[in-house]
């Protein structure tokens, strides 16, 4: 291997390694939701939150992103949307990631 295939290999790793990342970040804001005019984040830790209380509670009180309390008082359709938004935006980060995936070999 010369140095020309060398350096052509290390900037394709480089151009993939950042546009993985920036698919990344564009999934993770891809997760942001807006219900009943306040923000959330359609991510594990929220779904998982919001299923266990759902599971107890016909109604209850969890801290959107700016840590206002919300009120929510249809559990099943709030987490759906979650659901929903999650898979849709992981779906999508899952299928740019291939097609790295398939440019680094």
């Amino acid at each position: 291997m010369d140095i020309h295939e060398l350096k052509k290999q290390a900037d394709l790793s480089y151009d993939i390694t950042v546009a993985k990342r920036n698919a990344l970040e564009k999934c993770h804001s891809r997760q942001i939701v807006v219900y009943n005019e306040h923000m959330f984040r359609a991510d594990p830790g929220t779904i998982c939150l919001v299923r266990t209380l759902k599971d107890a509670h016909d109604s209850f009180f969890v801290l959107d992103t700016n840590n206002n309390p919300v009120e929510i008082t249809d559990p099943d359709g709030f987490l759906s949307v979650l659901l929903e938004r999650n898979q849709e935006s992981l779906n999508t980060y899952s299928q740019i990631y291939k097609t790295f995936t398939k440019k680094g070999r």
